[in-house]
């Protein structure tokens, strides 16, 4: 069996940095015959939040440990294991099978080469067997590489940590913590949109009182004054 193993993990974001590191420390530890990095991501998302992942490709006896170890790092960091997946393939089945019709392919190549070397063939006959010898060994090529490719799958195992922080992380089993979350994402929002109101809104307001002050400060009083008399008059 082939197995594919997958682990989600949510921590505080300014913990992911340094678990990731751990566990890609844990594995450059064991060597690249027994555990190899194959691909590492992380990123800063919205309102500061940190998605990451880390693959790697581990001998098939260590997988097991290598995860159980992986998630106590994650809980020392006030994390916790959010999702596990181990799927497996019953690749040994596959390799047999490819092993079956490559054989069964070999047969009826030896019975066309053996037609083919006795001679007495029409052109025709020649240009028909010679044709069914190339896709008979193309498919024994193929076959060949599928028996490889699953033992190659056999001999390492594929394992993937992702990291998740900001709004995917709960603290503790509070039941209150996705309410306080919210709660403060709100209040973030909320005094965002004032300051932006705010900041539309406050050169208006200053000129508004510049005009006011120049009404009441300038020679403007006395044209005020003029216009209310000839208001009066008519």
């Amino acid at each position: 069996m082939a197995f594919n193993y997958h682990y989600d993990f949510a921590l505080p974001d300014k913990a992911i940095a340094g678990v990731q590191e751990q566990h890609a420390a844990a594995c450059e530890k064991l060597g690249p015959e027994r555990c190899r990095i194959t691909g590492m991501h992380y990123a800063l998302v919205r309102n500061d939040s940190v998605s990451a992942s880390l693959q790697f490709k581990l001998a098939p006896d260590l997988a097991r440990a290598f995860g159980k170890e992986g998630i106590a790092a994650v809980e020392h960091a006030d994390g916790k294991l959010i999702r596990a997946a181990i799927e497996g393939q019953d690749v040994g089945s596959d390799i047999a099978a490819a092993q079956k019709r490559g054989s069964d392919a070999q047969a009826d190549l030896n019975q066309i080469e053996a037609k083919l070397a006795k001679g007495g063939l029409g052109d025709r006959e020649r240009a028909e067997l010679n044709q069914q010898a190339g896709a008979l060994r193309a498919k024994i090529a193929a076959e060949r590489d599928a028996q490889t490719t699953g033992a190659v799958r056999l001999a390492s195992t594929p394992m993937t940590f992702t990291y998740a922080g900001g709004g995917s992380f709960v603290w503790g089993d509070n039941p209150f913590a996705g309410v306080a979350q919210a709660s403060w994402s709100s209040l973030r929002t909320m005094v965002a949109l004032v300051v932006f109101i705010v900041g539309i809104g406050a050169p208006w307001v200053a000129l508004l009182i510049v005009l006011l002050v120049l009404w009441r400060v300038l020679p403007i009083p006395r044209l005020r004054r003029f216009l209310s008399r000839k208001t009066e008059d008519e």
